[in-house]
């Protein structure tokens, strides 16, 4: 290569900027389903989207503030009981009569109490004769603010969700149980007892 090659005033050309992913797409809250959600600490866009679409939402008491500010109104939403296996038990009495539920508990639990969170939902599932092999789709969101999303089976649930580190947040979606869509209640009262 000459010198005049080397100082030709063609320009150097330059690599292409690495883009950004595309944001991830949430499905729309479906009749039925189950939302586990464990929302970051500025409400991401998961939370709001599964919170706005729910017909129920059962919160820890951790979140109670938040919800009260966060929750769209005409939303039924209550404390989860204290034990892990009722909250489960409630969200699943839910879902089975045809309400899409979402379920959210706080970020960055300890991995044994995220787990076992999880497979509380995932035995009242079993309990309610809904079968192993029900599709289930994880989202997680790393600090960095990357998502990814993965796609399995109710039964290999609990094993995929402690594979996530406790710094990801998840969302993860259980597919419709085998139900009808809920049908709304008018409710008028008086509030006088008898």
């Amino acid at each position: 290569m000459s010198i005049a090659e080397l100082t030709s005033p063609t320009p150097l050309t330059r690599a292409a900027p690495v883009s950004a992913p595309p944001p991830l797409r949430f499905p729309s809250i479906q009749p039925g389903q189950i939302w586990l959600v464990e929302p970051s600490a500025s409400s991401g866009p998961c939370r709001h989207h599964a919170v706005d679409g729910a017909n129920v939402v059962i919160y820890d008491r951790a979140l109670s503030e938040r919800m009260t500010q966060a929750l769209p109104l005409g939303t039924y939403a209550e404390p989860a009981p204290a034990l892990a296996a009722a909250a489960a038990a409630r969200c699943v009495g839910f879902a089975r009569d045809g309400w899409s539920v979402v379920r959210l508990f706080p970020a960055r639990l300890p991995q044994r109490e995220r787990t076992a969170r999880v497979r509380s939902l995932v035995d009242a599932l079993a309990a309610s004769l809904v079968p192993g092999g029900l599709a289930v789709r994880v989202f997680a969101e790393a600090e960095d603010g990357i998502c990814e999303a993965a796609a399995t089976r109710l039964d290999d649930l609990a094993r995929l969700v402690a594979s996530y580190p406790r710094e990801t947040r998840l969302t993860v979606v259980v597919d419709a149980l085998d139900a009808g869509a809920a049908h709304p209640h008018a409710v008028a009262a008086n509030g006088l007892a008898g």
